[in-house]
């Protein structure tokens, strides 16, 4: 029973390090790149060889290191169905820092100064460690001080000639990613906004396909779902409406596949939208109507007024006016 027992252990080990080898390469990391003054390249190379053991300490933070939370590794490692990540909101907060709030009627200056004090922050980081994820929190500042900025003077967030200045990085890195995890997926969503449009369509595909893998964790199911809805969001802010027609179905494919109360709503909501500025006013009203009708029916009243609004303002303006309720979701 020991000899059994023993070699079920070493297996074990080699298996996780044979994982976690797996993982980087498909992150297009090297050892160099995983590697710190806690785990040390010679140590990390035994480990994911098998022929060293590691303390729980070392081992979540070569997962923190590989950017993967502790409920993807093993459901990657195992195959098995997990709970959901517990650790999305620890992934999030190195990419975005502490969260910020804007009341109904921000002080334009203060809220400047606070942007400009994270900027700062985040670069003077940056140049202390210049690892990929400093950079990548970064430019995620430097693009909310963009946005935010346009928010507040009426700016419409999505540009049709983006040059892509704050996404590079994370557009290089997600073109050397062999196969997208939940944080590649965020990273996508994070910048897809500044990307040039041509490479963001690109790795929409890649995003929605890896996104479907998620659908069954069930802390990250509607992954695919926001994924969705934010494309459909920014090519509608782009005016792109021959390719918000070729996207409509295969939302609505999701749906059948999976359905979801929340995401029919958004769905018809965006439909309507696009039969409005499509000069199919009719079609788009009956479809509207019955968004609403379908939150008011499942008790989501305040989902129901805010669709009724924005209906609303899209049967009496123009498209110039769709910046105002852009959005994109990361759950």
């Amino acid at each position: 029973m020991t000899k059994i027992s023993i070699e079920q252990e070493v297996s074990s080990m080699v298996k996780l390090g044979e994982t976690v080898r797996q993982i980087r390469t498909n992150k297009g990391l090297t050892l160099a790149d995983v590697a710190d003054d806690q785990v040390t390249l010679s140590f990390l190379s035994k480990f994911e060889r098998g022929v060293a053991d590691i303390t729980t300490t070392k081992f979540l933070h070569v997962l923190a290191q590989i950017f993967t939370t502790p409920e993807e590794f093993f459901y990657i490692h195992s195959g098995d169905n997990q709970d959901g990540y517990f650790n999305r909101t620890i992934m999030l907060g190195r990419l975005f820092g502490e969260d910020m709030s804007l009341a109904d009627r921000p002080d334009i200056a203060k809220t400047k100064a606070d942007l400009a004090a994270r900027e700062k922050a985040a670069a003077t980081q940056y140049h202390a460690a210049p690892t990929l994820l400093n950079m990548l929190h970064w430019r995620v500042q430097q693009l909310m001080t963009q946005e935010v900025i346009g928010m507040l003077t009426k700016q419409p967030p999505v540009r049709t000639d983006s040059t892509g200045k704050y996404s590079h990085e994370a557009l290089h890195y997600l073109y050397n990613v062999n196969d997208w995890g939940e944080f590649e997926l965020y990273v996508f969503t994070i910048f897809a906004v500044d990307m040039q449009i041509d490479d963001e369509r690109r790795l929409f595909q890649v995003a929605v396909k890896r996104s479907e893998k998620y659908s069954q964790f069930h802390g990250a199911p509607k992954l695919c779902f926001d994924i969705m809805a934010n494309q459909l969001y920014l090519e509608m802010n782009r005016r792109a409406y021959a390719m918000v027609g070729e996207y409509l179905p295969q939302y609505a494919a999701l749906l059948d596949k999976t359905p979801d109360a929340e995401h029919e709503i958004t769905y018809r909501f965006i439909r309507a939208w696009w039969l409005f500025r499509t000069d199919q006013r009719e079609a788009g009203k009956t479809i509207g109507d019955s968004a609403v009708q379908l939150a008011k029916a499942l008790r989501m009243k305040d989902v129901a007024a805010d669709v009724r609004a924005k209906l609303d303002l899209i049967a009496t303006h123009g498209a110039e006016r769709d910046y105002s309720f852009f959005q994109q979701v990361i759950e």
